[in-house]
């Protein structure tokens, strides 16, 4: 591999000058510039561009920061879609990924703390949109660049999202014209988080226009690690819902085994998110709200790097 060491012998010249040269240091002349990034280009030299940007006090690395939580949620397929993403666009701009994830919220800050004082990373994206959130406050106090995935929680936050109440709402017309549904069932998370209430009120919109009763089942996260007897049971005695929307494709997953497996029923489903590696959820009647998460990885990044570029809204299909 070519270094600086060797283009300063090429052209007869201190590393210092060589270096300087490279990174048009006003000090050395136009002539000098011009023929040592010459010889450079002759040599094939390649920039080490963490080493540079080191030097100039900031990492070209940027910092991706995790919900707090179990850390199984790190091989979850759609933050998996959304670091593609990100790495996608970051290769063209010589940069890296650098991973903040923990079990509790002290931890990640202590985390993200870190890589701010040691990695001297200056763009963060977080995975996750939360109100009084202590990552952000402490961004925010360190003066670093970061965007959300998700909703803002301020006037001058940059994020980068989907229209979800329009999602919901498109789903649930999707519902009532494909499927016929005449009764329907929306299942979401316990506690609820910002982007299914908006989900959920796109689709109430839907069923209230259309003057079709439904109903509201959430489930906890105690009750998403298995197969919910209680949520069985709750299915059980609603044998006239003929349509059912779940927020994410880990809910669809578990409603779409109770009814097959457990209740002997076939019930029309949409589910937001679409896990690829997932063949369980592939009858005729399943339906997958796509949200691109490749697309909102590549576009937070472009969003962080651009001065002048607040957000991006990224487009989402309905598709087997």
């Amino acid at each position: 591999m070519v270094t600086i060491r060797d283009i300063a012998k090429h052209a007869g010249v201190s590393v210092s000058t060589a270096s300087r040269a490279l990174n048009n240091h006003p000090k050395i002349s136009q002539k000098t510039r011009d023929k040592i990034k010459a010889i450079a280009d002759e040599m094939g030299y390649l920039p080490n561009y963490n080493a540079k940007n080191l030097t100039n006090g900031v990492s070209n690395a940027i910092g991706v920061v995790f919900p707090p939580g179990e850390m199984s949620s790190a091989a979850n397929p759609f933050y998996v879609d959304i670091l593609m993403g990100i790495n996608r666009e970051l290769r063209p701009r010589n940069g890296v990924l650098s991973v903040a994830i923990a079990n509790t919220m002290a931890e990640l800050a202590a985390n993200v703390s870190a890589l701010i004082t040691q990695g001297l990373i200056r763009y963060f994206v977080l995975l996750y949109s939360k109100k009084n959130d202590p990552i952000i406050k402490l961004l925010r106090a360190q003066k670093v660049a970061y965007v959300v995935i998700g909703d803002p929680n301020a006037d001058d936050e940059k994020f980068v999202n989907n229209n979800n109440q329009l999602a919901g709402q498109k789903a649930g017309e999707y519902m009532l014209k494909k499927f016929n549904a005449s009764r329907t069932l929306f299942v979401e998370s316990e506690p609820e988080q910002g982007f299914e209430r908006k989900r959920r009120l796109g689709f109430q919109q839907a069923m209230a226009a259309a003057n079709i009763p439904s109903e509201v089942l959430k489930i906890s996260e105690k009750g998403q690690m298995k197969l919910d007897d209680a949520v069985a049971q709750f299915l059980m005695t609603r044998q006239t819902i003929d349509g059912i929307v779940t927020t994410d494709d880990t809910l669809g997953q578990m409603i779409y085994q109770l009814l097959w497996r457990h209740l002997d029923r076939s019930v029309p489903l949409i589910c937001f998110n679409r896990n690829r590696t997932n063949n369980l959820l592939m009858g005729p009647s399943v339906r997958f709200v796509e949200l691109y998460p490749q697309s909102m990885g590549a576009a937070a990044v472009r969003v962080l790097m651009d001065p002048d570029k607040k957000s991006e809204i990224i487009p989402f299909t309905i598709e087997r």
